[in-house]
């Protein structure tokens, strides 16, 4: 075998095995079409890299071939570690931002040893090369060689196009991936890391416009309607804007948002209004962690106020910060980038921090770990807040995690007493590794859960959420100390379910296996203030719908339109929707994983496997779904809300 062939075999095979060795670490199923595009784009990856090969001086192409098997290699390896950290893929976007991943060292050490086995089945590729390789490439003989690949690149793409024909167009599909929708998580696991990364650099640098049908979204649910409601919607001319607009992506914005429906207040409808809040994003936080006996203050909280039954919090693609960017802004945040930080030099009319700002009140925000992480500095003012955190003016004892009940017992003299105020915390004492010596909160409160007949990590998870719960109970006692309690609201949610935890581990808190899909984020929003008589909320609903829930609530100015999520207490259809596009109304659940939906009863229970949704309501629910992706990004990158809401300045105080 002439040793030129020999090469395009290192090419292909190579490739062929970091792929399935990423997809056998990360992707559940295995087996899918997405083998078949894996093989194709390799093929084609090897056949473009074999002719660029040829291009170069006959010394350089061995070391050209081994530099780029290195190449492959560790972004295959890194693929894997982050994956296995974070449970998603990194982006091009966020490999610009290492330094900032860098603070998890001792983590991200430990996941590489976890992870040992499948780097150094990847690692034998590079290494391999370089001993039978080491003096150069030798070759001399490829014309037949150089002949055959045109014809090899052409049956590669005539086999690929007709694959790609006969494969399905619905969500978390290989046609979705390249032509509809841009998330790593979605073309990794139908074309490889390869053709994901590509796809995800050039989406980056010049943008991704999918062509979707505007839809008419009615959010009437069933029952009566009481028609002396008015609409959560705000004086906007959408016709004015089309006529006088002429940015071609912000007309689309303009056409489809004067489409929409707004959703009615009802009798929550500044219910609220006057009082102060505290808006916590806990990291971790789930129903997990709420038990009567280790975690009263939590639990009281969760039992005593409204309780959402059919709760979810969704994982996104950057976990805590776009967990944040979604119980913040009530938008889906734009695969492939820091939202968060994205957002930082948008106009964000409808964030607590400013909509409470306009009002006079005290906006204050505070995080116990860096503070300038995930690029909060810029991020947390621009949303209305006053912002301190750890290295800029919070000055809690530096460790990991840092202590919530600190940062508690830190701020509460800032704001208690200047009524009316609202202070956002983002907590860390949850954050992984839940183990005694990888979280120092977990430790701490070791002895607290030895009675606890789980798993080490079970018990540290508990833990470490001691923290945040004793960080509660501190608060709640300085405001009613104060005279403030009766006058403050509570809203505590999750940033992400604790994925610190594998699936076995979250199975010996609900006492059997969990389901992957859809129970493993279902959780529980607490909205709390005291006094209030406990009320049950059967009604399907997610993070997305905090920030609209809350408007109404306090009886705020907002456009409900403008926002992905909907008010949970308003007559609007609920939609639960997930990264991969999987989703959840009240007629059912589709998993794009699998392609297979399920219609529920009038209990919201799945009904027999064999009674699945119309394929004409999956089609609306699947358009509702991508358009809402669509919009929120294009919200972001176009920084809409300037164009259409006015800008106000946040009073001084």
């Amino acid at each position: 075998m002439k040793k030129g062939f020999s090469l395009f075999g290192w090419f292909f095979l190579a490739f062929i095995y970091f792929e399935l060795l990423v997809r056998a670490w990360t992707v559940r199923p295995f087996f899918g079409i997405g083998l078949v595009f894996i093989l194709l784009f390799s093929f084609l990856s090897a056949i473009f890299l074999y002719a660029m090969m040829h291009l170069l001086p006959l010394k350089a192409r061995g070391a050209f071939v081994g530099s780029l098997l290195w190449i492959a290699a560790l972004f295959s390896a890194g693929q894997m570690v982050y994956h296995s950290y974070f449970r998603t893929y990194f982006t091009v976007f966020s490999m610009t931002q290492a330094g900032e991943v860098a603070h998890f060292w001792r983590d991200i050490f430990l996941e590489i040893w976890h992870c040992m086995l499948p780097i150094t089945l990847i690692l034998v590729v590079p290494i391999t090369y370089m001993i039978f390789y080491k003096k150069g490439y030798k070759g001399s003989s490829e014309r037949a060689n150089l002949r055959r690949l045109p014809w090899w690149g052409l049956s590669a793409v005539v086999l690929l196009v007709a694959v790609l024909l006969g494969t399905g167009a619905g969500p978390n599909t290989p046609r979705d991936a390249l032509f509809r929708t841009n998330a790593i998580q979605v073309s990794i696991p139908n074309l490889g890391v390869g053709p994901g990364m590509i796809l995800d650099a050039g989406r980056l640098i010049f943008g991704f416009h999918p062509k979707l049908e505007m839809i008419e979204e009615d959010p009437q649910s069933e029952g009566e309607v009481d028609p002396s409601y008015d609409y959560n919607r705000m004086d906007i001319d959408f016709a004015a804007l089309m006529e006088t607009d002429s940015h071609e992506t912000r007309q689309w914005l303009h056409q489809y948002f004067s489409t929409q429906i707004p959703t009615k207040q009802n009798e929550k409808t500044g219910i609220f209004k006057g009082k102060n809040l505290v808006f916590v994003c806990a990291e971790g936080f789930s129903s997990l962690a709420v038990h009567q006996k280790y975690t009263p203050t939590l639990y009281k909280m969760a039992h005593e106020g409204y309780q959402f039954t059919r709760f979810y919090n969704p994982l996104w693609g950057v976990s805590t910060s776009d967990g944040e960017y979604v119980q913040c802004l009530g938008l889906i945040p734009k695969a492939g980038v820091w939202s968060l930080q994205t957002s930082s030099q948008n106009w964000l009319p409808f964030t607590m921090g400013n909509q409470f700002s306009k009002l006079d009140y005290r906006s204050l925000a505070y995080h116990n770990h860096y503070a300038e992480y995930y690029g909060r500095t810029e991020s947390h003012p621009n949303m209305g807040y006053t912002y301190k955190g750890l290295g800029t003016g919070l000055k809690v004892q530096e460790q990991w995690p840092e202590s919530d009940l600190e940062m508690i017992q830190l701020t509460t003299p800032e704001f208690i007493g200047t009524s009316p105020w609202h202070v956002y915390y983002m907590t860390v004492s949850g954050h992984k590794n839940y183990n005694w010596t990888g979280n120092n909160m977990a430790r701490k409160h070791r002895d607290k859960v030895s009675d606890l007949d789980m798993s080490e990590n079970c018990k540290a998870y508990v833990a470490c959420n001691i923290e945040l719960d004793l960080a509660m109970e501190w608060l709640i006692q300085e405001l009613d100390q104060a005279g403030e309690l009766s006058n403050t609201v509570f809203a505590i949610s999750g940033d992400h379910y604790p994925y610190g935890l594998t699936h076995e581990e979250i199975g010996e808190f609900l006492g059997h296996p969990v389901e992957p899909d859809f129970e493993l984020y279902q959780s529980t929003f607490i909205l709390w203030t005291p006094d209030m008589e406990p009320e049950r909320v059967d009604k399907i609903c997610s993070t997305l719908d905090i920030i609209p829930t809350l408007s109404n609530l306090f009886g705020l100015e907002y456009d409900s339109r403008l926002l992905a999520g909907r008010d949970i207490f308003s007559d609007a259809s609920p939609l639960v929707m997930f990264a991969n596009r999987s989703w959840i109304t009240e007629e059912g659940r589709y998993n794009a994983r699998t392609g297979v939906s399920e219609a529920f009863d009038q209990n919201g229970n799945g009904k027999k496997p064999a009674e699945v949704l119309s394929q004409g309501y999956m089609d609306y629910v699947n358009g509702l779904v991508a358009n809402r992706f669509y919009v929120s990004r294009l919200i972001l990158e176009e920084d809409y809300y300037r164009y259409v809401i006015p800008a106000w300045e946040a009073p001084v105080r």
